[in-house]
């Protein structure tokens, strides 16, 4: 068997997390995956929400933008804000942080949440984002299902890319680590380099239904965490920052 690695950072690995609740697998039953045979759109919709992250030591990763929203009775600047979510082991011991969206514009971001249980960090940044935010979708995933990645990988910048849902692990440490103790990774059938950690995952209907992580060491397969633990760590980052985020059922 390969073993996992996270490949977010070019200068080197780091992944970080720990434990976290069981997450389904994606289905195997007969079902035919209707997707379009054009995902031109989807495409668009990822690359003008996704970012770059660069670190002060000359390393990167990626992200995206999506919305943290008022809990309805707070001032706080916080918000309704448009944030970046990304891997915990991207941001990890830096701050501040580099973040270059799709038109070029570059704000300074501040790790303002990270996980305890799944590689997820939430950066904030000081200058209002001017990217579209992307909603977080929980629920099964099909096997086959086709989907849109997005990321930088290798130093080339705002990258997508299709694959499809090809299987899952779970029950080695650094799937732990990524995805949280007992859940599922999803296996992709994707390419991916150093560099897209951290970068969406998203279906035909322009959801993000998980996020890069690493690759299966010896074979094509990239490791994502599933949207539907996604979906559940955003829940307790809104409950610690005081703030909610609502997220799509599939």
């Amino acid at each position: 068997m390969g073993r996992l690695l996270a490949f977010a950072l070019v200068l080197g690995l780091a992944p970080a997390g720990a434990a976290h609740a069981q997450d389904a697998a994606p289905s195997t039953a007969s079902v035919v995956t209707l997707s379009p045979p054009d995902l031109r759109s989807v495409h668009e919709h990822c690359v003008r929400s996704m970012v770059r992250i660069e670190r002060p030591d000359g390393a990167f990763g990626s992200g995206f933008v999506a919305v943290l929203r008022s809990s309805g009775d707070s001032t706080d600047a916080l918000a309704d804000r448009r944030v970046v979510v990304t891997n915990a082991h991207v941001a990890e011991g830096i701050d501040p942080l580099r973040v270059v969206l799709y038109d070029g514009q570059v704000v300074i971001a501040h790790v303002r949440y990270v996980s305890a249980r799944i590689d997820l960090a939430i950066l904030v940044t000081e200058e209002p984002l001017e990217a579209p935010p992307l909603e977080v979708a929980s629920g099964a995933l099909v096997r086959g299902e086709r989907v849109v990645v997005g990321g930088n990988p290798g130093g080339r910048g705002f990258i997508t890319t299709e694959g499809v849902v090809a299987g899952v692990i779970s029950g080695t440490p650094l799937s732990d680590r990524a995805c949280g103790q007992g859940n599922n990774c999803i296996l992709l059938d994707a390419e991916a380099e150093p560099g897209s950690s951290g970068g969406p995952v998203i279906d035909e209907q322009g959801r993000v239904i998980g996020m890069l992580w690493g690759v299966y060491t010896g074979t094509s397969l990239s490791v994502t965490i599933h949207g539907q633990t996604l979906a559940t760590e955003l829940e307790t980052a809104g409950e610690a920052l005081g703030r909610r985020v609502r997220h799509a059922r599939r």
